[in-house]
Order: structure tokens, then C-alpha cells, then sequence
């Protein structure tokens, strides 16, 4: 595959939701959001079930799940979190461990995690949804 695949964000951002280049697939960060895009309140294990929920839906777009996953960018807004978010981080990673960094920050919205994805495409993913944008 040669070039970038762009595909747009539903957010009103000036962001793409994620990017293909080459066999990669690069997913912005996703946050703890309810279908109508609120942010999802509640314990770190509840705001981590929304993220990686959204973060399987964006994948499975692509034909891919979390096995995929070959990087992952966590942001916690307390690192005192950290035990509570990777019991549930593990639990749906199991085998598949990714590389992976973990910071603290200030987040958006007040939420208290945020995960950006790399993924391998493979042969056998879908290749592009719907709205894609080459450049």
C-alpha cells in the first residue's frame, strides 16, 4: 500500500480517527464516551471498559482486535490508578501484552484515562472503511 489513508473523526475536532500507512494503523487516543459521545463517569475499571470498548469498535471497523495491538499510549490522571487500571487493562489483553507507556496528565473532559492504539494490519483485515480519504 503506498501513501496514507485518512479517516475522519465523528468528534468535532480537527483530528482523523486513525490513519493507515502502510501496515500500520494508528487509532487517536480514545476516551471513556457513552454512545451519544458524553463522557463516561464512574471508577477508573468503569471509564477503562468504556475506552477499551471503543478501542475494540474502532478496530473491528478495520477487521481487527485487540491482538492486533502492537503499541499502546496510556494517559492516567493520577499514575495511583495505575494497579486498578492494568487489572482491567490485563484482563482484556491476556497474551497479547503490546508495548506500551504510561504517563500522567490532565485529560480532557475530566475523564481519568485515555489509550492511543498502533495496530498491524494484516492480509486479512478489511482494508478501509467507509469515508477513507488517501493522501
Amino acid at each position: 500500500m503506498t501513501g496514507l489513508v485518512r479517516y475522519p473523526s465523528p468528534l468535532p475536532a480537527p483530528l482523523s480517527k486513525a490513519v493507515r500507512a502502510g501496515d500500520l494503523l494508528f487509532l487517536s487516543g480514545q476516551t471513556p464516551r457513552g454512545d451519544d459521545l458524553r463522557p463516561v463517569r464512574g471508577s477508573i475499571e468503569v471509564q477503562t471498559e468504556a475506552v477499551i470498548a471503543a478501542v475494540r469498535s474502532s478496530l473491528a471497523e478495520f477487521g481487527l482486535d485487540l491482538s492486533s495491538v502492537v503499541r499502546c499510549t496510556v494517559w492516567l490522571s493520577d499514575l495511583d490508578l495505575m494497579p486498578r487500571f492494568n487489572a482491567v487493562y490485563a484482563a482484556h489483553f491476556g497474551a497479547h501484552l503490546p508495548a506500551r507507556s504510561t504517563v500522567e496528565a490532565k485529560l480532557v473532559g475530566g475523564v481519568d484515562v485515555e489509550i492511543e492504539v498502533t495496530a498491524h494490519v494484516t492480509s486479512v483485515s478489511k482494508t478501509s472503511p467507509s469515508r477513507a480519504k488517501v493522501s
